[in-house]
């Protein structure tokens, strides 16, 4: 047996990427700014997994500033490392980088695609130009020594565009609610893709901040999505749960408070391996 601990995760990107959004959103007389990386996001929730993403670019590949965040996840147990970030952005080589990644630190799993299908979505063909774009990033991680994962961002209101022709690319899911008034059909939306995708990886995105309404996520509703979480764990339905993110932390949101009070002893909660 496992312990829920062991299958969470924080989502990271450099930090203040997400002020701007917390200063239109908070009823506050300051600019609230956090300052929180995504190591200390993990240390903070006592959470042993990482997906690190880059915005607009940042951190580069194969940049000082890249190789020190990597540093900082040396007590890591898994780190996925971006092939698009913020928005589905790209520099170029991050395959590349995610194989020398791998070289160096042993606990780089794979690779992540954040809104990768943004660039497809309501175009002619989308799921086929999709499909050839996934299929040019499992080509370029074939070159490291060891297997490397595809794990993406995917939005639970899109349950019908998740077809053969992509999926047989991505070895893991990570499934958001965008709008936290949605957040009662999450368990139904699980259960479909749980259904359909037995053999793929599935992690539960959980965001403490609402992006859609500019504001901390309902304490009620982060409650149900985390204990439904704990629950779709329980039943193997789930693998994982991922905390969005070490960029809205620090900054006393009612929902992360919440979260670092129920983690005290819902992360030891027995789960199936």
């Amino acid at each position: 047996m496992a312990i829920a601990r062991d299958k969470m995760w924080i989502f990271g990107a450099r930090a203040h990427q997400d002020d701007i959004w917390l200063y239109n959103g908070l009823d506050t007389k300051t600019i609230p700014t956090s300052r929180i990386t995504p190591a200390e996001a993990a240390l903070m929730l006592d959470v042993p997994n990482v997906l690190m993403i880059n915005c607009d670019g940042v951190p580069t590949p194969y940049s000082d500033d890249a190789y020190g965040y990597m540093e900082s996840f040396c007590r890591m147990k898994k780190v996925l490392w971006n092939s698009t970030g913020s928005g589905g952005f790209r520099v170029g080589n991050e395959e590349a980088f995610v194989c020398e990644l791998a070289e160096r630190y042993p606990n780089v799993i794979g690779t992540y695609l954040d809104d990768f299908y943004n660039q497809f979505d309501g175009q002619e063909n989308a799921s086929e130009k999709c499909a050839e774009f996934l299929a040019g990033i499992r080509e370029r991680l074939d070159a490291a020594s060891r297997r490397m994962d595809i794990y993406v961002t995917w939005y639970t209101q899109h349950i019908d565009e998740l077809v053969p022709e992509i999926m047989q690319y991505i070895d893991g899911l990570t499934l958001w609610t965008w709008k936290s008034e949605e957040l009662p059909l999450l368990e139904e939306r699980l259960n479909i893709i749980a259904e359909a995708f037995p053999d793929k990886k599935k992690l539960l995105g959980i965001y403490f901040y609402d992006f859609n309404s500019r504001k901390s996520v309902p304490v009620e509703l982060m409650k149900h999505q985390c204990e439904t979480g704990l629950k779709l764990l329980k039943e193997k339905k789930i693998d994982g749960m991922v905390f969005e993110a070490n960029t809205t932390m620090g900054v006393r949101l009612p929902s992360e408070l919440w979260v670092r009070e129920w983690l005290e002893t819902a992360k030891y909660t027995e789960i199936p391996d």
